[in-house]
Order: C-alpha cells, then sequence, then structure tokens
C-alpha cells in the first residue's frame, strides 16, 4: 500500500468542512503571512525566565542551608 492509497482511504472517512466561500477567503487571507515562517523567538522567552527564578531560588536556598548549617 503506498502513500497515495493511504491518503484515499483516509479521505474516504473524514468529512468535508463546510465553509463559504467568502469565509474560506478570509481564513486563507488571515494565515497566508504565517505559512511557512516558523515559530516566533518569543516562545524561548517565558522558558528563560523560568530557568532563571528557578537558578536564582536554588542559589538562594542552598546559600540558605550553608548559613544554618554552617
Amino acid at each position: 500500500m503506498t502513500d497515495r492509497d493511504d491518503l484515499v482511504e483516509l479521505h474516504k472517512h473524514l468529512t468535508l468542512i463546510d465553509v463559504d466561500h467568502a469565509s474560506a477567503e478570509l481564513i486563507a487571507r488571515r494565515v497566508r503571512p504565517s505559512v511557512g515562517r516558523g515559530p516566533s523567538p518569543l516562545r524561548f522567552v517565558e522558558p528563560a525566565v523560568v530557568v532563571l527564578l528557578t537558578t536564582s531560588f536554588l542559589l538562594w536556598m542552598v546559600l540558605k542551608l550553608v548559613e544554618v548549617l554552617g
């Protein structure tokens, strides 16, 4: 079985989307600028902030443990 056969079989089980032509054009116009661009670089900001906060907290905790136990 080839990929083409798999797609034909899959197509048989999918329902068609009922969207009028004007809505389809609106959706296409809104999506076209982002197609193929990849994810935004800003998606790395939140994990970086979390890493910095976690690291600073762990460092503070270790320093406090050394202060208390030392």
